[in-house]
């Protein structure tokens, strides 16, 4: 039987949005501190401006998976496009402290929202035998952003200064803006059902599971994202942000294989040697003091990470199916914020008093944990669908 085309006209345009959206974001996330500063923010404060966003759109996300369920969702994105393309020009507008918190706070309400329903929009356009697949190169997209938005940012700041970096942002979004609008999309798959405010309408307690594992997983990328660099340092390990560029050549490379993978094999097949490779990772990371061992290991959490991650949303999605595959989205980006968040927390503790060998072992054994707990969980799963 013939394969189901991926890469039609919409999903490929879903594609080039995701990225161009991504970029526009990491050309401003960077610079960010020094801008807040140039406004005259204090110092101890800029980091807490700057995690505002994800923390507004930590609690956002179940209104937005509940949004995507219930409106058309391209609709939904340009509205997303519009309001961040608002804050881009209200930042270069904003003279105090609290303007600028103002504008973080409406900055994070539009990345809650597109986050959760650029996933459930892009799975409207593809066949469900082939999610897993499709969904990979909806995670290439994130990466490729993140590897072009800094180093795009860096050169509008060096040649027209940092407040242009938010015009450029603002262009890339108002492209995402038309080729949103040009792309065909038929809703339907929005849900018929009257809204009422019930719980299961802003989260899914079926996938209570996967929202674990997979703040699981993303703890690893907070502790990297806030201590990469004084690793490093500790360590005396030079040229430590070769770690970025391996892991995001590793996840271009390896998605679509691992997303072939999880169609032909299931969720199962794929989180178990997800796991265990990224425990090895962890193990790494604790015993490394040389760039090679680092350098091993963002290979080992790029393809433990990334097919983890994506074997989660995919079958979250495929569990609850389209018609509330926004609902899906928004969990599994709660359990990710939660992990992004809980990472940089517990690793201020752990590497004030005990440095950053325990932190990463302890990060292996709460991984290992993971295993028999999710065996039990399919265990059970199973004897619930024989009965």
């Amino acid at each position: 039987m013939e394969k189901k085309r991926i890469f039609t006209i919409p999903f490929i345009m879903v594609l080039v949005m995701s990225v161009l959206s991504g970029a526009a974001s990491y050309m401003v996330n960077p610079i960010l501190p020094a801008f807040l500063i140039s406004r005259g923010a204090p110092m101890e404060i800029t980091g807490i401006i700057s995690s505002l966003m994800s923390l507004v759109a930590l609690f956002g996300r179940p209104f937005s998976g509940a949004a995507s369920d219930r409106f058309n969702k391209k609709y939904l994105m340009i509205l997303s496009y519009v309001l961040t393309i608002i804050c881009m020009f209200l930042y270069t507008k904003a003279d105090t402290v609290g303007m600028i918190i103002f504008v973080r706070i409406l900055n994070g309400i539009a990345f809650s929202l597109s986050g959760t329903v650029s996933m459930a929009f892009g799975a409207d356009f593809l066949p469900l035998e082939r999610l897993g697949e499709g969904m990979s190169y909806i995670g290439i997209g994130t990466v490729v952003s993140t590897m072009i938005g800094p180093q795009l940012g860096d050169f509008v700041d060096a040649h027209y200064g940092m407040e242009a970096i938010f015009i450029g942002a603002s262009i890339l979004l108002l492209m995402c803006v038309i080729g949103t609008y040009l792309t065909p999309y038929k809703p339907t798959n929005l849900t018929k059902e009257k809204f009422v405010f019930k719980f299961e309408n802003f989260f899914a307690s079926e996938l209570l599971m996967y929202v674990f594992l997979i703040g699981v997983l993303s703890i690893g990328n907070g502790i990297l994202l806030y201590y990469l660099k004084d690793y490093g340092a500790t360590r005396n390990i030079a040229n430590i942000s070769l770690y970025y560029t391996v892991s995001s050549i590793t996840t271009v490379a390896t998605k679509p294989f691992t997303g072939r993978w999880l169609d032909l094999k299931g969720v199962a097949y794929t989180l178990y040697p997800a796991f265990v490779i990224s425990i090895v990772f962890a193990i790494c990371f604790a015993q490394a003091h040389t760039l090679g061992l680092v350098l091993f290991a963002a290979v080992l959490k790029a393809i433990g990470q990334g097919s983890g991650s994506s074997a989660i949303q995919a079958d979250s999605v495929r569990k609850l199916g389209l018609k509330r595959s926004g609902v899906a989205s928004s969990s599994c980006y709660i359990g990710m914020d939660l992990g992004n968040v809980l990472g940089p927390a517990i690793g201020a503790f752990v590497i004030s008093d005990y440095g950053y060998g325990p932190l990463f072992y302890g990060y292996a054994v709460l991984l290992l944990i993971c295993i028999p707990i999710y065996w039990l969980y399919t265990k059970k799963e199973k004897a619930q669908q024989a009965n």
